[in-house]
């Protein structure tokens, strides 16, 4: 009798590895058959069959340690150190150990954490690569610019801005390696690489400066923004309180709130406002891929700040979001409807209806232990004394032929190579087959 399972995986963006992997456990587990597919959402469906539930359990655990991955846990990756996987550099170095290892690493930015998908020896392989990697980015250290002075043109960010972009792309792209930041508030540019590409990035910013007249008197001919505190240029009014900002320096906190947290709710900028900016304001200010990245951002800020009342979903890069269950309430599932994948509220593991969230996580950490419990008190269940697995008599002689190949006595589990011989066993030792 073939026993089936059919597990629905989440989509994590290495369908290559997971078609691999599923290959692999195939080959390694003797009597499981897959079968592989991919669902209209994106999600991987796999049915398992076996002869034997123990196969079926067996495959099902290795299955969920392939989705589940592995958290990568070091005392030293902390949020400071983790940031540059957001930056090119980052990006090229985790493709770079992806291709190496041949694993599949997921930055959960909402979270800060790193999770590392493939077989047990790979994913040691590209934590170790991506440990030393980070700090070593890391270590390198962070240069000052100052961009504000008594020999500085007194709107020098501005130009700089104006030159570069707010988010310093110009820059950037001539000094190739230089991870480099703008701090409107404190008029600096933060510079993360060498000596010598600080220099460079000196060299070039100053040069600005240089090319400045410096005999021309500057006089403010208008409003000043509450950001870069110089004079508003292609000005922006907030909606709602109706303060004046230099367009760019509001997009510049926009894009500062999507990489902190910390800065939600956004508020006005202006001495003594703090009202909160609206949406129709990020609407006009921002891209479509930057709105949904605020989106993101503020979802994550939410949920960070709500103490644990609310969770995002499990499956890996799914945006939705659910409300925990109070601990005197019975669970619910939370139907996603993004990945459609089925969460328990109380204990966050796919959905178990009509069994506890204790039992169930005990199945989960020891899947035979539904298998020991349903064998208690069962007379004609036993294990095979060659392979372990369970065998369940119904009727018939007392001869069993296991999956394994061995020919068994029922009656004292005497195991032979041949049927004669386990019928021979039975009429000298037991003085027949019933």
């Amino acid at each position: 009798m073939k026993l089936g399972l059919v597990f629905l995986g989440p989509k994590t963006g290495y369908n290559k590895q997971i078609s691999y992997y599923v290959k692999f456990y195939k080959l390694a587990i003797h009597g499981l058959e897959w079968k592989l597919d991919i669902t209209p959402n994106g999600s991987h469906r796999v049915k398992i069959t076996a002869n034997a539930t123990k196969t079926v359990a067996e495959g099902r655990r290795l299955l969920e340690e392939l989705w589940r991955g592995k958290v990568i846990v070091h005392d030293n990756l902390t949020p400071a150190t983790l940031q540059p996987i957001l930056s090119k550099d980052g990006s090229s170095l985790t493709s770079s150990i992806q291709k190496a290892t041949s694993t599949y690493i997921q930055f959960d930015r909402r979270n800060m954490k790193l999770r590392i998908f493939g077989s047990p020896d790979k994913i040691a392989l590209a934590e170790k690569k991506l440990i030393q990697s980070l700090l070593s980015l890391h270590d390198e250290k962070q240069s000052v610019i100052c961009l504000s002075g008594r020999d500085l043109p007194s709107d020098f960010m501005k130009q700089v801005v104006k030159n570069f972009g707010p988010d310093l792309h110009g820059l950037k792209e001539k000094v190739p390696g230089a991870d480099l930041r703008l701090n409107t508030r404190n008029r600096t540019i933060l510079c993360h690489g060498n000596s010598e590409l600080k220099s460079r990035v000196e060299e070039i910013t100053f040069e600005i400066a240089r090319l400045s007249n410096p005999s021309s008197e500057r006089f403010d001919t208008g409003p000043s923004c509450p950001i870069c505190l110089c004079e508003v240029e292609d000005g922006y009014q907030l909606e709602g309180c109706g303060h004046l900002f230099c367009r760019s320096c509001m997009v510049e906190q926009c894009e500062s709130a999507i990489k902190n947290q910390g800065s939600f709710p956004i508020r006005c900028a202006h001495q003594g406002c703090g009202n909160h900016i609206l949406l129709v304001d990020f609407r006009t200010l921002l891209s479509n891929d930057k709105l949904e990245e605020l989106f993101r951002a503020s979802l994550g800020a939410f949920v960070a700040s709500s103490s644990g009342t609310y969770r995002f979903c499990p499956s890996p890069d799914c945006p939705s979001i659910y409300r925990v269950a109070d601990p005197d309430t019975a669970s619910v599932p939370f139907v996603c409807g993004a990945c459609y994948s089925e969460t328990c509220t109380r204990c966050h593991i796919e959905y178990h209806p009509y069994v506890s969230c204790e039992r169930y996580r005990q199945f989960k950490d020891d899947p035979d232990s539904s298998l020991r419990d349903w064998c208690k008190g069962k007379e004609q269940v036993k294990n095979c004394p060659a392979c372990g697995h369970v065998i369940e008599k119904v009727d018939g002689c007392n001869h069993i032929e296991c999956k394994c190949g061995k020919h068994i006595c029922w009656v004292c589990l005497e195991f032979f190579t041949t049927s004669g011989e386990c019928y021979s066993h039975m009429d000298t030792i037991h003085l027949g087959v019933d």
